[in-house]
């Protein structure tokens, strides 16, 4: 159709018809051009469209390549410190004497005392039926399965099973701290699913050294507690 219209003036005006063709392709080109300026979401972009006078023409483009020129700076600042993997690491140090001494618990490895455990235990499970023994001085597999019933037996019943732990007063041997010498009555006691009751000592308690805890200055040492201890390894 262009192409037709271009002939047809150019028989009636004499035209160089390839400069015309030239001419008509820019002009369209131009328009393409100029309406997506117009549309674009690109701020910027529409106001140099816009532009009437080379004034508001110089502001728009100024403007808008010093933005794009600040924006293309921060995202490849960006860039180069995401690969950059930079890393900031703090430390801070803090003197501080004297220091509290750590608590420190014990328990026994047993939970159990053998010789006051058993004698209960068997007639526990005798009388259910689930053995049929009454010797002490041996303990085998079979037996071992019924335990936690037993435990459960008891706690349902509100009966202690305290006399089946290991008491302090039979393991402490000696208790030293900082040249002083220290007891049983000295620890806290806690019960532990694993080992029965377990002895902590330096815990802060309002019965314990007046409801303070030791720190390592005292009696001018610098933090030593010497236990010795009797784990009744024959009641394994």
């Amino acid at each position: 159709m262009i192409n037709s219209t271009i002939k047809h003036i150019a028989t009636v005006f004499p035209v160089n018809v390839e400069a015309l063709k030239s001419e008509t392709k820019l002009q369209q080109h131009r328009v393409i051009i100029k309406d997506f300026s117009l549309n674009t979401s690109t701020h910027g972009i529409p106001g140099i469209a816009r532009s009437q006078s080379i004034p508001n023409l110089l502001f728009w483009s100024i403007s808008f390549i010093t933005f794009l020129g600040i924006m293309l700076y921060f995202i490849i600042q960006s860039i180069l410190a995401y690969y950059s993997y930079p890393t900031q690491t703090s430390v801070s140090t803090i003197n501080e004497w004297p220091q509290a001494f750590p608590a420190v618990t014990i328990c026994n490895y047993s939970p159990f005392r053998y010789d006051t455990f058993i004698e209960p235990y068997l007639n526990y499970t005798n009388s259910l039926n689930l053995t049929n023994t009454t010797d002490t001085t041996t303990f085998t597999k079979q037996q071992a399965l019924y335990v936690y019933d037993y435990l459960q037996y008891k706690l349902n019943r509100n009966e202690s099973v305290n006399e089946f732990y290991y008491p302090l007063s039979s393991m402490l041997i000696k208790c030293v701290y900082n040249g002083a010498n220290c007891s049983a009555a000295d620890f806290v006691q806690f019960t532990s699913s694993t080992y029965g009751l377990c002895y902590t000592f330096n815990a802060q308690a309002s019965h314990i050294n007046n409801g303070t805890i030791h720190y390592n200055n005292e009696n001018g040492y610098s933090g030593e507690l010497e236990l010795d201890l009797y784990i009744h390894s024959h009641q394994y």
